[in-house]
């Protein structure tokens, strides 16, 4: 500790005063969040695979059966290895960082790609590691509100596909890009629109038959209870009516002044309407083996819930599955709940991802968890 002289002991203690008042204003250090009570299905089991995990967002598994998380506030992905298979991760290794928003990861052909705002970047992956540094191989549109995410993935034709939601709550856009789903060479040579008129499709996949199936969120500041959210049946070349249609191809009330336009037989409506305001984020098929039969193949979607401004009553974040009949979407189904508990929001589900050891992982982007479910003990 440093030696002061007398002189300035009376500048000191009006100082320690100072200080002393200024820490009362201060917040006082929070404690570290608390795991939500989730409730799964009978015969499920639910558990935290892992914490500290800030802002996860999308995940993916890598060929070496590792679960991988991009960190958007953090700017970077971390690996999540459970080598003694206990359900729990051993460790969080940072295996790239210093990038602008990263939002979801896809392993192609011994390559991490990485889906930021501004870009899609990729780096070698060999023998269970990240080598070198990521290489920029598609150039995206920027944006920093409202829709910032750029999800990735790679269908079986081995073309990249990245979705870019809007720049707006309700516009036409000027970049084409724009509310579509993109599609690429695994290189980032070629870029076409695959699909339009997407406002916000954040999560997509295929099912067992090769379709690719994607949300897609409504548009806000029109009520609580419209538009609704959606999930669609995505086609090569077709249009999903934003910004020009809404619901199931309703006119919309809220966009001024169109320079363009997009007939009513041009616009291909919802597969599925999704209660509005719960912000689905997430769209994953079931790919393992241990759920019971009804479970296997299933698709999942990790809905936000709305935002404080969306709705006065909020809509509680959960993991529904969607049913199907006679291959068509018809309705949901709770999976996982408990994420609001008195008003009280304990987490906001953003990722789902099928595991190595057919558990479903999900992301907490909210608290930071990764959770894991399972069938059984």
């Amino acid at each position: 500790m440093r030696n002061f002289c007398p002189r300035v002991s009376l500048l000191l203690l009006a100082g320690a005063l100072f200080v002393s008042g200024s820490a009362q204003n201060q917040t006082a250090p929070q404690a570290p969040p608390t795991p939500a009570e989730l409730k799964v299905p009978a015969g499920f089991t639910v558990s935290v695979f892992a914490a500290d995990v800030t802002g996860g967002r999308l995940m993916a598994v890598s060929p070496d059966g590792v679960l991988f998380v991009a960190r958007q506030p953090k700017g970077d992905v971390v690996a999540l290895p459970d080598r003694d298979k206990d359900g729990k991760a051993d460790k969080m290794e940072i295996v790239a960082s210093g990038l602008t928003r990263p939002h979801s990861l896809a392993f192609h052909q011994g390559w991490l790609y990485i889906a930021t705002n501004p870009s899609v970047v990729r780096v070698k992956y060999a023998n269970g590691k990240v080598e070198g540094s990521p290489e920029k191989i598609i150039d995206l549109p920027v944006s920093t509100t409202p829709h910032w995410t750029r999800t990735i993935g790679f269908g079986r034709d081995g073309k990249l596909y990245v979705a870019i939601g809007s720049s707006c709550n309700s516009c036409e856009e000027d970049d084409a890009r724009r509310t579509t789903i993109m599609q690429y060479n695994a290189d980032g040579t070629g870029g076409r629109p695959y699909a339009k008129g997407l406002r916000n499709a954040i999560g997509f996949d295929w099912d067992t038959n090769g379709v690719m199936w994607a949300d897609d969120m409504g548009q806000d500041r029109i009520g609580e209870e419209k538009p609704a959210d959606e999930i669609n049946r995505i086609e090569d070349g077709k249009h999903y009516g934003w910004p020009y249609f809404i619901d199931n191809n309703q006119p919309n009330p809220d966009l001024k002044d169109a320079k363009g336009s997009l007939k009513l037989e041009q616009a291909t409506p919802p597969a599925l309407a999704l209660q509005p305001h719960a912000s689905p984020i997430d769209l994953r098929f079931y790919k393992g083996n241990k759920f019971p039969a009804a479970y296997r193949n299933a698709m999942f979607v990790a809905l936000h819930g709305s935002s404080p401004t969306a709705r006065k009553e909020r809509i509680p974040g959960s993991v529904v599955r969607v049913i199907f009949k006679n291959g068509k979407p018809t309705g949901v189904e709770d999976f996982v709940t408990g994420w609001m508990k008195d008003g009280q929001v304990l987490g906001r589900p953003a990722g789902l991802i099928t595991g190595a050891d057919g558990a479903l992982y999900i992301s907490d982007d909210n608290k930071g968890f990764i959770y894991r479910v399972a069938y059984g003990k």
